[in-house]
């Protein structure tokens, strides 16, 4: 056998090994990368890479009321009670609820609610545990639909508050849970989501791909949606959302529209974060649904 037919054969000896350890190298990675997807699905921490709180101290403003909301399982949650400009201390006016959207606090998240005060409604805008200044805990959709919900039965009892002109307001993350605690309280008036995504597996989905599908099922708003009646649902988008596509916005239109809902669906230049902070068009069509449902002093 000649040398150069053993030097060819040694550099073809080579690749196949180089190439049965790449193949394992691969099945390793794809085993370990399977297991550790599925871990995050049977433990749920998968779903906590949904939430981003923040906990650091912040100032509130004179013009608001530090509130303790005592939810169902123990915890406490605070809020910021932001009463309707014009009206007396004490007295009563329509009122909305703000479930706030993912990262930070109230700090981060007042500027898109307060403006409603200046068109005479009193709003809450509270805290998920882990959130600000509310107790620590385990987030979850479970968790968060407590809180929502007894943010929502706190507002009901405020002497302050008319329980019978009240709206709720999810955006993005807050959808979810503010679409539930409305269809828990049938005297909930009328409801608003803005930025919300249609189900937790499909935003998921968006974001990583075929791994999305381990996100589990459940507290959809596409299915949410179908379970608010007659009552008055507005959804508003930015047709520039980077993080949720208003594609979400359309199937939640869609299967509320399938039950007889009285849904209607706006849409705006903005994305994700500016669409109701800066865009005064909207801020106008969001007020002017809660004064059209609710009415205003």
């Amino acid at each position: 056998m000649t040398e150069e037919h053993h030097t060819t054969s040694g550099k073809a000896k080579r690749k196949r090994s180089l190439g049965k350890r790449l193949l394992r190298m691969l099945v390793v990675y794809l085993c370990v990368s399977v297991v550790g997807i599925v871990v995050l699905w049977v433990t749920g921490y998968g779903e906590r890479l949904f939430y981003f709180p923040v906990r650091d101290a912040f100032e509130t403003p004179a013009q608001y009321e530090d509130v303790w909301i005592e939810t169902a399982d123990g915890k406490r949650l605070h809020g910021w009670f932001m009463p309707a400009v014009g009206v007396p201390d004490g007295e009563r006016a329509p009122t909305i609820l703000h479930a706030h959207g993912n990262a930070g606090n109230v700090l981060y998240h007042e500027s898109y609610s307060s403006f409603l005060t200046m068109s005479g409604f009193h709003v809450l805008l509270f805290d998920y545990r882990g959130y600000g200044r509310s107790d620590k805990g385990s987030l979850n959709r479970e968790t968060l639909t407590i809180d929502t919900r007894s943010a929502l039965a706190y507002l009901m009892e405020r002497d302050d508050v008319d329980p019978d002109r009240v709206g709720v307001m999810g955006v993005s993350l807050g959808g979810p849970f503010a679409l539930d605690a409305a269809i828990d309280e049938t005297r909930v008036e009328a409801v608003v989501t803005v930025s919300t995504f249609a189900s937790w597996r499909g935003i998921a989905t968006d974001a990583v791909g075929i791994a999305g599908v381990l996100i589990p099922t459940g507290l959809d708003p596409v299915d949410l949606a179908r379970g608010l009646g007659s009552r008055p649902y507005l959804i508003m988008h930015g047709t520039g959302d980077e993080i949720i596509d208003v594609k979400h916005a359309e199937e939640i239109r869609a299967s509320a529209e399938d039950s007889f809902v009285d849904v209607t669906m706006r849409t705006y230049p903005g994305d994700h974060n500016s669409l109701i902070q800066h865009d005064l068009e909207a801020q106008r069509d969001l007020a002017g649904f809660f004064q059209k449902y609710l009415g205003s002093e």
